[in-house]
């Protein structure tokens, strides 16, 4: 898969390829982004922490450190080097990316993982099952993408010093 921030049209394209060849596209604009990535991150790492520590209790000072591990853990599956292959062989939505108008996020039976269903207004809709790397993946990809798009949206693995910065000097009450 690949998220990647178009300029031209001021939104991200997500783009997933099966193994068979068939490609799903899909549109996700600002306003969009901004409804799903604050739900989306809490999901995956909620998912990551019960998977990594099924039985155990997470103190709320521990909760951050915890999430930012699951966040940055290696995703052995996953592969960031290759390039990713644009050329479909069937595009089973039709050649125009989905513009999704509501998106449904659900947690797998296992915890692990999670469905997303993206639907449109003219009917057209996706069901995915992410399990935890691709979960994870997305998450980066995603991060990546809201980076380079300079939306404003905060990224998932922004450091708390550039989360929560010094506030700025206040200005001089002189001019000379």
């Amino acid at each position: 898969m690949q998220v990647r921030y178009d300029a031209l049209a001021d939104r991200l394209l997500w783009q997933v390829r099966t193994r068979t060849g068939e490609m799903y596209a899909v549109w996700l604009t600002r306003r969009m982004v901004g409804r799903l990535w604050p739900p989306y991150q809490q999901m995956v790492t909620r998912a990551g922490i019960s998977h990594a520590t099924p039985d155990a209790t997470v103190l709320p000072e521990a909760r951050e450190m915890l999430e930012q591990a699951v966040r940055e853990r290696p995703l052995p599956s996953a592969d960031f080097k290759t390039q990713f292959n644009p050329k479909p062989i069937a595009q089973p939505l039709g050649p125009e990316p989905l513009l999704p108008t509501a998106i449904d996020l659900t947690p797998d039976a296992q915890g692990a993982g999670l469905a997303i269903t993206l639907r449109e207004e003219a009917g057209r809709s996706i069901q995915l099952r992410l399990g935890a790397d691709l979960s994870t993946a997305l998450l980066r990809l995603l991060d990546q993408a809201l980076r380079a798009s300079d939306w404003g949206l905060p990224g998932g693995a922004v450091p708390a010093e550039a989360a929560n910065p010094a506030p700025a000097p206040p200005p001089p009450s002189a001019l000379n």
